[in-house]
């Protein structure tokens, strides 16, 4: 279930019970009869499974709350198998010295949203190179600081595994999420930003960042 999304639930104990592993669902899991057998013997995927149930827990309840209590059908993921799977892949850019934080937000963003596209569900490293971008104090300009600091680490890090910046390394402690947007806006201010969702707001659905909600 928590895996695959297939119906009919078994309940994993995550650790085992003959292992001491409690009866307490903190513990558990809900997994098809299938991952059961395939993974929920495997001590390898243990942290794996709980992130996927923790996840699982979320989708559910963040589905049910934007749609006024109603149960509604979760569409199978067919590339399942791929978050299970060790090995993942890497992701280089270069930001050259005369690009600014909209246009290399932009590419970075289409990278990442590409590799969901072409290979789906794979775990993600983010390998970022800068060129310039240095202030008077040898440190990184405005654009660059808030392309490291808010938008890779703030935003971005949820749909990678893993990021390897100039500023720092960091990995996604939680399970990677694949739910890319289709698309990126960057707005100059609150009131472009509300000006474009009254346009647009009534057709599509979006998700705001904002650098003071980052939570980094």
């Amino acid at each position: 279930m928590c895996i695959c999304r297939e119906p009919f639930v078994e309940i994993h104990h995550i650790i085992p019970q003959e292992e001491g592993g409690p009866d307490t669902l903190d513990n558990a899991a809900p997994l098809c009869s299938s991952c059961h057998d395939l993974y929920g013997g495997n001590p390898y995927k243990r942290k794996q499974i709980k992130q996927m149930r923790d996840y699982w827990f979320e989708l559910v309840e963040n589905t049910i709350m934007t749609n006024d209590g109603a149960l509604l059908e979760i569409e199978k993921d067919p590339y399942f198998l791929n978050s299970l799977k060790n090995k993942g892949i890497a992701l280089y850019h270069v930001v050259f010295e005369n690009e600014s934080f909209e246009e290399s937000a932009q590419m970075i963003f289409e990278i990442v949203r590409t590799a969901q596209k072409t290979q789906p569900n794979l775990n993600r490293a983010l390998y970022l190179d800068i060129d310039g971008h240095r202030n008077e104090n040898g440190g990184y300009d405005n654009d660059m600081f808030e392309l490291q600091r808010h938008f890779i680490l703030g935003y971005l890090l949820p749909f990678l595994s893993e990021i390897h910046i100039p500023l720092c390394s960091a990995k996604n402690t939680k399970l990677q999420k694949n739910n890319i947007p289709d698309e990126l806006n960057i707005f100059s201010s609150d009131e472009e930003m509300i000006k474009h969702l009254k346009k647009e707001g009534k057709e599509k659905s979006f998700t705001i960042y904002s650098e003071e909600e980052s939570g980094v």
